[in-house]
């Protein structure tokens, strides 16, 4: 049932996805030829401050979330109905104080910027604060179709909401070139996408309607207090590292350098999105796992998930080595390009990244969210000295240091060590052996392909692009293959494949 349920939302996500993304690149392009690159810049600056407020969600809904899992295995309708009361009262409060904060920030939103003389970006931000505080009022409801192994049903209205913002934006660029028009058009579809989420909520589960609804037990109270007491230094962990580098950059290097980095982070955001997409798809099921199944059920699954997030570390990974630059020149120009220096460095934070993301999901869907309150904060103060430091004294690189330093001390060994110590039953040692394999791996497939393409062709062409593309999956592919063929976990998913797609070569 989970491997179908799984299947289910991954086909759901994935289609969304791709043509959602599409249109993401598409509206890039029609804006930084419509509008000013400093507009660029504040749409990259007002995201990751705007998810520094979000730190007042305090992980309330991580840890209900995980509440969940349980109740929707056991059918339990009297707890479910009692946790969406909570969650309720929780987010409605959330999106209020995240509108109280952010008027607050306002008097003191010029200091965030360096040299610039956009007019009404006062005005701008209050927009997206709106964008951003209203989807709690509703969201809430997303987070049980998600728990409940039906991210499918979220993906295609989220994907709805977006692909129209997407195909809105591009008309209006293209008709009227207004930054007014284009950031109303994102408040007004996300509040549209979220209503539409939370009335299908209610269609699927009626008994949410239901007024006669019973206390929370004092034991599953208690263990959200805790988790949401954990997720505190989570939350701030997690701004410090994905919320601040356009804060720092716009502060000590400009809106420019911040526009250029944000089209670098959007194709990066794609690929970790994608990876978002196929664990938001089976992150229920691993909750699932882990409170029914047996420790050797659950190491033996998470080893195969480990191997698939290598797999697609590799593959993207190698892709943007050989050809991530080529993709930007081709897809803006030559004057949005970052030199290759900054480029390997993004790659290496997005390899590091990416490799975190099957051992989160584990530790998540274990709830051990306590076991490692304190790496976040270590991780906090390791990446904005760092950071900073780092962007006054070299520039842009500066600041993607600064996350590879914090990361390699904390999250790297800290996260694998807190769930195999407490939840999935392998030895570090073991973990550490076969994720130096994949990296290097990764590391000979991405050189002998970049060499290949630059040997093959000299220009940069749709032609030439599509080519690497087509030389990057078969080098990586062909030697994954070859060297792994023999392990267990590859075993495991030549038999899935063969037995749930009849691929009868394997």
């Amino acid at each position: 049932m989970r491997i179908k349920q799984a299947g289910k939302n991954i086909k759901y996500s994935t289609i969304t996805y791709l043509l959602k993304l599409a249109l993401q690149f598409a509206v890039r392009l029609v804006f930084v030829r419509s509008l000013p690159l400093e507009y660029l810049g504040i749409n990259g600056l007002f995201t990751n401050l705007l998810a520094m407020l979000s730190l007042a969600e305090l992980g309330v809904g991580t840890a209900i979330v995980y509440s969940l899992y349980k109740p929707l295995a056991d059918k339990d309708t009297e707890t479910i109905k009692a946790l969406m009361r909570l969650f309720k009262k929780a987010y409605t409060c959330i999106g209020i104080l995240i509108i109280g904060a952010g008027l607050c920030v306002v008097p003191w939103l010029d200091w965030f910027i360096k040299g610039s003389a956009v007019a009404d970006i006062h005005w701008f931000y209050i927009i997206f604060l709106l964008n951003t505080s209203v989807s709690y009022f509703y969201s809430y409801k997303r987070n049980l179709l998600i728990a409940d192994q039906k991210q499918y049903i979220n993906s295609i209205y989220q994907s709805a909401g977006q692909i129209s913002l997407a195909v809105l934006q591009i008309i209006s660029l293209l008709i009227y070139p207004s930054y007014w028009l284009y950031i109303i058009l994102m408040l007004l579809v996300t509040v549209s996408e979220n209503y539409a989420v939370a009335k299908k909520a209610d269609r699927v589960y009626p008994y949410l309607q239901e007024k006669n609804v019973q206390s929370l037990d004092r034991e599953i109270k208690n263990t959200i207090v805790r988790n949401t007491k954990a997720m505190i230094a989570h939350k701030i962990g997690g701004m410090a590292v994905f919320s601040t580098a356009n804060l720092i950059l716009a502060k000590f290097v400009g809106l420019a350098a911040v526009g250029l980095y944000s089209n670098y982070y959007l194709v990066i955001s794609a690929a970790n999105s994608f990876a978002g997409q196929f664990f938001s798809s089976i992150t229920a099921g691993i909750g699932n796992l882990i409170a029914l199944e047996s420790n050797k059920k659950k190491a033996e699954i998470f080893k195969v998930t480990e191997f698939m997030v290598a797999w697609q570390a590799t593959i993207v990974g190698c892709g943007f080595f050989t050809l991530f630059n080529p993709l930007v020149e081709l897809w803006l120009g030559k004057q949005f390009l970052f030199d290759d220096a900054i480029v390997t460095c993004l790659i290496i934070n997005f390899y590091l990244m990416y490799m975190r993301m099957s051992v989160n999901a584990f530790k998540d869907a274990s709830g051990l969210y306590w076991n490692d309150r304190y790496k976040p904060l270590a991780e906090t103060v390791i990446n904005l000295a760092a950071s900073v430091y780092l962007t006054i004294h070299y520039g842009v690189i500066g600041v993607i240091w600064g996350g590879i330093i914090s990361t390699l001390l904390t999250c790297f060994w800290v996260e694998p060590y807190v769930l195999f110590r407490n939840s999935i039953k392998i030895k570090l040692k073991d973990y550490f052996k076969d994720y130096f394999k994949y990296a290097a791996v990764t590391l000979l497939t991405s050189v002998v392909s970049k060499w290949l393409y630059t040997k093959l062709f000299t220009e940069v062409t749709i032609i030439n692009f599509v080519l690497g593309v087509v030389l990057c999956l078969v080098v990586t592919n062909a030697v994954w293959v070859l060297v792994f063929r023999k392990r267990e976990e590859m075993v495991y998913l030549r038999n899935i494949a063969r037995d749930k797609f009849g691929m009868k070569f394997f």
